[in-house]
């Protein structure tokens, strides 16, 4: 539980263990009275930083509502790719809830909204949540996100001798071919998606 201050991990960890043994979460007044504070506002203060740090999600208005998020299932949010043509890469610096399922191994994560239809063969549609791990190599046939001249775009990963190839997965789009004179990284491999209806 990283930048979490004692008094924040304290209280987070009290609303874990109460949703556990309960099914649902505390209300500001249980809180209160187990850590002795005489008013709400405190609990009030450390809810706030615990959601503004993504440890928790609350639902307006409502004091019992509280969602404890374990660590490793919420991942930066950092932008768009392209499937289609590349489109600029920006930092959106959100964060979104993905099933731990789709966290597979060790590494860091990171989302990112989908722009376009070019990997509709994959199930992959305009809009979708892509979720990413954090690698800089790829062996030939997998999904990868990758900045081709500072542009992101999600494609199948293929190397050849001389050059690397990108390719969608709708016929309407040509492989993107990186010749060596090219600035290609690699920023991920493609490991699920979320649609949000």
């Amino acid at each position: 539980m990283q930048n979490l201050t004692a008094n924040q991990k304290k209280v987070l960890e009290y609303i874990e263990k109460y949703q556990e043994k309960n099914g649902f979460p505390p209300t500001y007044e249980t809180i209160a009275k187990h850590f002795g504070y005489a008013t709400k506002s405190s609990v009030q203060h450390y809810v706030e930083a615990l959601t503004k740090k993504g440890y928790l999600t609350k639902e307006r208005h409502l004091s019992q509502s509280l969602t404890v998020h374990k660590e490793g299932n919420l991942v930066p949010l950092l932008g768009k790719v392209a499937a289609g043509r590349p489109i600029e890469n920006r930092k959106f610096n959100e964060r979104i809830e993905v099933p731990l399922s789709m966290l597979k191994g060790a590494g860091e994560y990171f989302a990112l909204q989908v722009s376009g239809d070019s990997m509709i063969g994959e199930g992959i549609l305009d809009g979708d949540y892509v979720v990413i791990r954090s690698q800089e190599s790829a062996t030939n046939g997998e999904i990868v996100v990758a900045e081709v001249d500072d542009e992101a775009t999600i494609k199948r990963f293929y190397k050849k001798r001389d050059h690397v190839e990108l390719h969608s997965a709708n016929p309407q789009y040509k492989p993107i071919i990186v010749e060596e004179d090219r600035q290609l990284k690699i920023a991920g491999i493609y490991c699920g998606l979320l649609r949000f209806q």
